[in-house]
């Protein structure tokens, strides 16, 4: 019994590193996107995120947002892996279900 819940623990440890290693855009809609994301450090990273149709590189740190940079040409979308286009498509059924019952 205890194997068991040693091999869960890790199971759910390990779909977490993946979810955040591949880093679905969960949080897109028509007006704001994250082209792409760039992890500098444990915590830190580089994003292209677009609004009103323009592209803006931001500095993301646990403590702040710094604006950097406008685009000038603008970059493509990511692809995103298969895994992490499923988990979203998992995860808005579930935010989905979770918001019908408030």
């Amino acid at each position: 019994m205890g194997l068991s819940l040693m091999l869960v623990v890790l199971l759910v440890i390990g779909l977490g590193f993946l979810v955040k290693k591949f880093n679905p855009n969960i949080g897109n809609s028509k007006d704001f996107k994250v082209i792409r994301s760039l992890p500098l450090g444990t915590k830190e990273r580089l994003m292209v995120v677009e609004i009103d149709n323009k592209q803006h590189l931001l500095g993301v740190t646990p403590n702040s947002i710094n604006y950097l940079y406008m685009l000038e040409k603008p970059l493509e979308q990511a692809d995103i892996p298969v895994f992490a286009k499923e988990l979203s498509k998992f995860m808005g059924k579930q935010n989905n279900k979770n918001n019908s019952h408030d």
